[in-house]
């Protein structure tokens, strides 16, 4: 139970921290009559490599991955995993991730394996555009960072809440927000979210954070959603209106390093769409 009118969560993190964890994501959509699901299990090792009074460096190792489709865009996602062997990200003071500063080694990388990467899909041209459309990430300026922000994977490690405060007076919460890009088509699905802190726990110096998002309206392009709909189903004056919710929930110990995470993001549009992505984050045996 929360009492205190202010609670500070300064969590310790310290350079060499280093901590192994499972992520699992599980997305599921259906598309008129088109049905999709996919499983996909990330261990990673997240290490502190540099503290200063501005910010954080961690290190985020890629030590396998398996999902349950292989065929197809899920592939291509597969393949260009090598990229993500080993991203250095800097963050601001709360974790918010700011930019991939080990860019320059990723375009090398990328020319190492390109040549493998060619000959595998040759012959799929509409997978070699999905494949260009991921390296031009690498030479757009910011383009790696803003999918590096938006990733569910990223943000189960680094969510970007350290160092908040949470008063009595504010209900131990403030205002957010998180939005999920090229959700539906290429429109973005923006929520507003609130921030609460659920639990501390001064003596274990542990905390429970939550979020709960609604569909930020006024930033919803809801009538490029229904145009888009309108042409591919082929019906004039068709009600796609958009509902949705947003959840998150993160778990840290006294190290600042989280013991557990999860995000739920669900929409739909009734006789249309259903779509719904999970992400959970566990430990490993570290």
């Amino acid at each position: 139970m929360l009492y205190e009118d202010n609670y500070p969560i300064n969590f310790g993190l310290t350079e060499g921290t280093s901590k192994a964890y499972q992520i699992e994501q599980q997305i599921s959509y259906t598309v008129d009559d088109y049905q999709y699901h996919n499983e996909i299990k990330t261990e990673v090792r997240v290490t502190v490599e540099q503290k200063t009074p501005l910010n954080y460096v961690f290190s985020i190792q890629l030590l396998n991955q398996w999902q349950l489709k292989n065929d197809g865009v899920d592939a291509v996602d597969m393949s260009m995993a090598e990229l993500r062997k080993k991203l250095l990200i800097e963050t601001d003071l709360q974790g918010k991730i700011q930019q991939v500063v080990n860019l320059s080694e990723i375009k090398d990388h990328w020319l190492e394996i390109r040549p493998a990467i060619a000959r595998k899909y040759a012959n799929h041209g509409q997978l070699k555009e999905l494949i260009n459309d991921a390296v031009l990430l690498l030479y757009t300026d910011g383009g790696l960072n803003r999918a590096i922000q938006s990733s569910y994977l990223y943000q189960a490690i680094l969510p970007g809440l350290l160092e908040q405060n949470f008063s009595k007076e504010r209900q131990y919460a403030f205002n957010g927000h998180r939005e999920i890009p090229n959700a539906i088509g290429q429109t973005a699905l923006p929520f507003k979210t609130k921030v609460s802190l659920a639990d501390c726990d001064e003596v274990q110096h542990s905390c429970t954070i939550k979020i709960e998002g609604e569909i930020d309206r006024d930033n919803f392009d809801q009538d490029s959603v229904t145009e888009m709909f309108s042409e591919l189903l082929e019906v004039y004056n068709l009600n796609a209106h958009v509902e949705g919710f947003h959840l998150e929930s993160y778990e840290y110990g006294s190290d600042g390093m989280p013991l557990q995470s999860s995000q739920l993001t669900q929409y739909a549009i009734e006789s249309v769409l259903m779509y719904r992505n999970s992400c959970i984050l566990i430990p490993l045996n570290n």
